[in-house]
């Protein structure tokens, strides 16, 4: 799957958020400088839907009676793990181009159509806070499972993508869905088996996939694989860019400071570290102090160039005012004036 699914090869911007989604703030690269927008709610009548069917002799129609055609959200077929391109997508019903052979496993996915809401001047998706739990399923011989490093590698495949097996320790007393949502978060890779139950990240809800694993069958300890259908009522997505959704100034910095701890990294042999004691005088310092990027946006603020000037300038007021919205101007001013202090800084 792609790594921003509302992200076309044709949009103008396309190149430069593929560029910048490969790029990680540190050297191991388990932080990502940009991150997804998670969301979970969907406008009425356009949810998320993946249909899993097993083909019949001649089978060329598909009934998904839960879809609703719209411009934005396209239907993708998945024949035995390839994307084909169906000849004709209607309400509640796809036809391929041809019939197809008894057997095959067909997957119809739609990824809806998110729900947003007006926050300030940012219209941005609905993500409704609850108590996540990974897609997940019950393997067949689940009872019987076991795991162990001399036998087969365990394996999952979704729709033709194989995932790494992450291990994951869960104490004593601990609650196992807590304990693999955690280690799992958004990475979008990996799998999870935990007693005879398989995990899967978030963008996989709905999704059937085969797993490979070790139990004892019939009292032999083998080999076998299976199906699932990974599901879960709680769930939270990361998988749009929102190409389209405004800005804030904090979040901008913090873009920036991301970008900066990712320059510092691969180019210094210093630890990356904000700046705790900020000395510039700001007056609203408190509202900066109070959000989430507190850290990116006063070590940037803090930042001067060689001459002793400020790289990011205060309004006329002396306030920042992160909360705002920022505009074409200030963005291209702050990227500007970002890469101008970096190449100094490095050069």
């Amino acid at each position: 799957m792609k790594r921003w699914i509302d992200v076309d090869p044709l949009d103008w911007y396309y190149r430069d958020t593929l560029e910048i989604t490969r790029m990680r703030t540190d050297l191991t690269g388990d932080v990502e400088v940009l991150s997804g927008m998670t969301y979970n709610v969907f406008k009425e009548g356009y949810e998320r839907m993946v249909k899993r069917f097993v083909t019949v002799s001649g089978q060329q129609e598909f009934l998904v009676p839960d879809y609703k055609y719209h411009v934005n959200n396209p239907v993708f077929v998945i024949v035995n793990g390839v994307e084909v391109l169906p000849e004709k997508v209607e309400n509640g019903k796809v036809t391929m181009t041809n019939p197809l052979s008894a057997g095959i496993e067909v997957v119809v996915i739609a990824y809806g159509i998110p729900d947003r809401k007006d926050i300030g001047c940012v219209n941005t998706p609905y993500n409704r806070v609850g108590d996540y739990r990974m897609p997940h399923a019950t393997l067949k011989y689940a009872s019987t499972y076991h795991f162990s490093y001399s036998n087969q590698p365990e394996s999952c495949t979704v729709l033709g993508v194989k995932l790494k097996r992450l291990l994951v320790t869960v104490g004593a007393g601990s609650d196992a869905g807590v304990v693999i949502r955690n280690a799992i978060g958004f990475q979008r890779d990996v799998f999870v088996i935990h007693k005879g139950e398989v995990y899967l990240p978030y963008m996989y809800n709905g999704f059937p996939a085969v797993i490979g694993y070790n139990a004892v069958i019939k009292g032999v300890s083998r080999r076998t694989s299976e199906t699932v259908v990974v599901e879960s009522g709680r769930v939270t997505y990361n998988d749009r860019f929102f190409g389209d959704v405004r800005i804030r100034r904090g979040d901008f910095f913090a873009l920036m400071s991301r970008i900066y701890e990712n320059l510092h990294n691969r180019y210094t042999d210093r630890a990356f570290a904000y700046n705790d004691t900020p000395l510039r005088p700001i007056v609203d310092k408190d509202v900066i102090l109070s959000q989430w990027y507190s850290n990116d946006v006063l070590t940037l603020l803090d930042e001067k160039f060689h001459d002793g000037c400020y790289v990011f300038p205060l309004y006329e007021d002396g306030k920042f005012e992160p909360e705002a919205c920022i505009t074409r101007a200030e963005a291209v001013t702050f990227l500007n004036r970002f890469i101008e202090w970096i190449t100094e800084k490095y050069r």
